[in-house]
């Protein structure tokens, strides 16, 4: 797990060792830069494979080669190919000699790859497990940071209007206007190129008496390759069902070091004696963390930092702290899994409404705009009276009516339809994937982790299990997660499987109510004179009734604006 960066046409190598120095994070056990022709090229590695060696960038020739990830099947290239190599950036290499930009399509792992062949081409992974950066210009980097001394620096309001909306930008855009993020999946030749998307395509083969055996194969070899590497790796445990199945197949294969972290006081939020339960049950290594009130704010700015751009996830702040106190260089995370089967309880609010049907739609439609209410439901039920479609995405915050009131400046319609592709429930799945899980929580994981130097895993974010779950008839995969819950039976205790679910929250609303901290919204928004002053009162006025997580994305963006423009 690296940092990479470079630059295609004129440079300052100060600066370009002053950029990299900005990422030191991200891998402080060798650095690099190789100069060119065309630019150059630059790298922090922290050594997880081939200690010794994997040495970047690579230069063979005009051509240049650089990547931060993991290629968990390059051994496996090296004899396919009969590659006369050793590492993954030379396998990368030999591959491209061979297949030019098809070789993406043979890498199976987590990955963010520049190569420079008489011109700049960027790729990265499928699930956008490792971010990628980029300007028209030719500048490419792992994070933000590094980009924004080259560029001026201003506001996009279309990915404005998106964080609002989601919680994040959406690839290609960024918070910046010159700044743009390679969507995941995609490559860069000059212009945005897919290579590699989800499909559905439906196997009848699959049974629910035999879907559980086969997940249970499939999410045993994910965790296996995942465990490559010369370096310890452990496990992130919250007590949930999913990083609880992960940590407890992997106490298979070796001994095992798990972290929690818990906020005392606040028993609702805190799920440390689950995670205790499950390490006493799987025999690990186990510690725990507290996060508190004064964790929270003194972090804040840090976070931020690491942050590049404003995401409105609260549990970057726990993951962050967490972070801060594993002493590994890798742990595995259990996210995918409430997407890939169903398993938050909106899911099933949404599939009500799949072959629901009702008389009279369009009269109830009218009553509805007749009685306006500025809440989700409302919307929800208006999009079905109206025929539209109601899912948006698990994480949808401000609504489009909403944006359109908060927002000074007219903003574009944030366009959900490309998430949508017509498969009932497996729309659900597609459109988390490529937002909430992409934009968000892999972000969480990446650039938290990476910020105390850590690499996080996705054992349930594996392309074959994807592709399987994919491939599941609609009734066979179900809801509520059944599949996950059916196998962990032999792998967990029954307490831990049927407990209820709780998000990786904490309780950030108590904490800025307490400290007065939501005026702040106000106070920088009559200098940055971005949202209506009067619609930011009735939200902070409402509170937690109606607008608790709008509040987390008006005052995360508010102080991120206040750090980056006033």
């Amino acid at each position: 797990m690296c940092a990479i960066f470079g630059i295609i046409g004129k440079y300052d190598l100060k600066k370009v060792r002053y950029v990299l120095d900005l990422m030191i994070h991200r891998g402080s056990d060798y650095q690099n830069i190789v100069e060119f022709k065309d630019g150059v090229f630059g790298f922090n590695r922290l050594a997880i494979e081939n200690i010794d060696k994997n040495l970047q960038p690579l230069k063979i020739g005009n051509r240049v080669f650089v990547f931060n990830g993991e290629i968990y099947n390059y051994k496996d290239l090296i004899k396919q190919y009969n590659l006369n190599v050793k590492t993954e950036i030379e396998v990368i290499a030999g591959l491209w000699e061979r297949l030019g930009v098809d070789f993406v399509k043979k890498l199976d792992g987590m990955f963010a790859i520049a190569i420079f062949d008489k011109k700049l081409y960027l790729f990265r992974d499928e699930f956008g497990k490792k971010p990628l950066y980029f300007t028209k210009s030719g500048i490419f980097a792992s994070e933000i940071k590094a980009i924004l001394p080259f560029i001026e620096k201003k506001l996009n309001f279309d990915a404005l209007a998106e964080y609002l909306a989601y919680n994040s930008s959406i690839a290609p855009n960024t918070i910046y206007n010159s700044i743009y993020k390679l969507p995941a999946g995609c490559f860069y030749d000059g212009e945005i190129k897919r290579w590699c998307d989800f499909e559905r395509i439906e196997n009848e083969k699959w049974t629910k008496d035999n879907v559980c055996n086969e997940f249970e194969k499939l999410l045993t070899e994910s965790i296996k390759k995942r465990l490559q590497g010369e370096v310890e790796i452990g496990s992130l445990l919250s007590g949930g069902v999913d990083s609880s199945l992960i940590a407890s197949v992997t106490s298979k294969f070796r001994k095992l070091k798990t972290f929690s972290i818990g906020y005392e006081g606040y028993d609702n939020y805190d799920e440390r004696k689950y995670a205790r339960v499950v390490a006493n049950h799987i025999d690990s290594e186990h510690f725990e963390v507290n996060f508190t009130k004064k964790d929270f704010f003194d972090e804040f700015e840090n976070v931020l930092f690491y942050m590049d751009e404003p995401i409105g996830d609260s549990s970057f702040f726990a993951a962050k702290f967490l972070a801060k106190h594993i002493p590994l260089k890798v742990v595995l995370s259990g996210e995918g899994s409430d997407e890939l089967f169903l398993g938050y309880r909106r899911y099933n609010e949404y599939l009500g409404f799949l072959d629901a049907y009702l008389p009279n739609k369009m009269w109830l439609k009218k009553y509805l705009e007749r009685h306006y209410e500025d809440i989700k439901e409302w919307e929800v039920f208006r999009r079905f009276f109206a025929n539209e479609e109601v899912f948006r995405g698990i994480n949808e915050i401000f609504f489009q009516r909403q944006i359109n009131k908060v927002l000074k400046v007219k903003a574009k319609e944030v366009d959900y339809k490309r998430f949508l592709k017509g498969w009932r429930s497996f729309d659900f799945t597609y459109f988390d994937l490529k937002v909430w899980v992409g934009e968000v929580l892999l972000m969480k994981l990446d650039k938290m982790f990476m910020s105390n130097s850590i690499e996080a895993r996705s054992p349930f974010l594996d392309r074959s299990l994807v592709q399987f779950v994919f491939s599941l008839p609609e009734v066979v995969r179900g809801k509520n997660k059944w599949i996950v819950k059916e196998t962990a039976k032999k792998y967990l205790p029954i307490s831990i499987i049927n407990r209820r679910k709780k998000g990786f929250a904490f309780p950030f609303y108590e904490w800025l109510k307490e400290e007065n901290e939501l005026k702040r919204i106000v106070d920088i928004n009559r200098k940055s004179r971005i949202f209506n002053e009067e619609y930011l009162k009735e939200i902070i006025k409402t509170g937690h009734k109606r607008y608790k997580q709008h509040l987390w994305s008006l005052y995360l963006f508010s102080r991120w604006c206040e750090k980056e423009f006033l």
